[in-house]
């Protein structure tokens, strides 16, 4: 028992020592980059393109994450003797989100919306023990291709898909989207770091113009996770 809590207490020892050293230095100005994978979905789709006159009963939806690529780059500073950084960054983020349709008469169809951003993000990190942090900012995201959209159904006889689709990106639009961000992240050593974080949409991320369909104007948010390894070099 004796050795046992023995190695217990070196491996803590270890832990804590690897965790302290993994920490980018205070007063120390770095620059760096990150790359990995985001997920993200927009909410009440089905208010916007499914007119109220249909019985809820005769259909059903559902709104998918869609996966895509996040990175960017960032610069870090950390305060003398604080627990407190700050990290503002640009990011590139590709969001959007699936939309799936289906019907009593048999219609199933998917609507992707590939939308891509380029945000700017003034994050506050605070550190906890060691190189662990959580974090928080918000992030102002300007759209990249505001008719990105793909549509695949089970019944094209009923329309050629790709002539709905094309209908479909001339009367929904991406728009610049607002957000709070929240995450948490870990330093690790040679300046490389883990983060994971969600976004919570607070813009209307989508417009719908006016058309034919009886879409209506509707306030859909989006809502996104990340995982990104960063890593970060110091200025000499």
């Amino acid at each position: 028992m004796t050795q046992l809590r023995i190695c217990c207490l070196m491996a803590a020892i270890s832990l804590l020592s690897f965790s302290l050293a993994a920490q980018l230095p205070e007063k120390e100005f770095h620059y760096g980059f990150s790359a990995g994978v985001s997920f993200a979905s927009m909410s009440d789709i089905n208010t916007s393109l499914i007119r109220p006159i249909f019985p809820i009963e005769s259909y059903s939806t559902n709104h998918q994450m869609k996966a895509g690529f996040s990175g960017g780059s960032f610069i870090f500073y950390r305060f003398k003797k604080s627990k407190f950084s700050i990290q503002p960054e640009i990011i590139y983020q590709d969001m959007g989100g699936i939309f799936h349709y289906e019907d009593v008469n048999e219609l199933s169809y998917d609507i992707s919306f590939n939308y891509s951003y380029i945000g700017i993000a003034p994050i506050v990190k605070y550190y906890t023990v060691g190189g662990l942090n959580i974090h928080t900012g918000p992030q102002m995201a300007f759209i990249v291709n505001r008719s990105d959209l793909s549509y695949t159904s089970n019944q094209p006889e009923l329309g050629p898909d790709l002539q709905i689709q094309q209908s479909l990106r001339e009367v929904l639009k991406g728009n610049n989207n607002v957000s709070l961000m929240l995450g948490v992240g870990y330093d690790l050593p040679m300046g490389l770091g883990l983060d994971i974080r969600c976004n919570f949409g607070i813009s209307d991320a989508m417009e719908t113009l006016a058309n034919g369909f009886y879409f209506i104007e509707n306030k859909n948010v989006m809502r996104g996770y990340s995982a990104t390894l960063r890593y970060a070099i110091p200025f000499y």
